[in-house]
């Protein structure tokens, strides 16, 4: 009966000395340690302020983000109207031009 015992124990304790084992003892203390500390008003309210912040930074990118968009269409729309000045301009001088010869003749 004792070689029995000592057999068992002996059994137990390399089983309970593999690596694998060990990390997944670990990982359950270490679950229940976190499952506990998330229930404190302290996690609460580090939670809540986190997300006040995440949200305060988002509100920021995203406000940048509208200002470069403005920014692009108002240099979009500046480039536009000069290209149409630029058309029309030499459609003018060609007009004038033109007008020039035939008084000419």
């Amino acid at each position: 009966m004792a070689e029995d015992n000592n057999t068992i124990i002996n059994r137990t304790r390399d089983f309970l000395g593999q690596k694998e084992v060990k990390y997944f003892i670990g990982g359950i203390i270490v679950a229940y340690a976190i499952k506990k500390i998330s229930e404190t008003e302290f996690a609460h309210n580090l939670a809540v302020d986190t997300t006040a912040e995440y949200l305060s930074i988002k509100d920021s990118i995203d406000e940048s983000i509208e200002n470069i968009k403005e920014d692009a269409n108002d240099i979009h729309k500046e480039a536009m109207k000069q290209r149409k000045q630029e058309i029309f301009e030499i459609d003018n001088e060609d007009i004038y031009e033109d007008n020039e010869k035939l008084e000419e003749e």
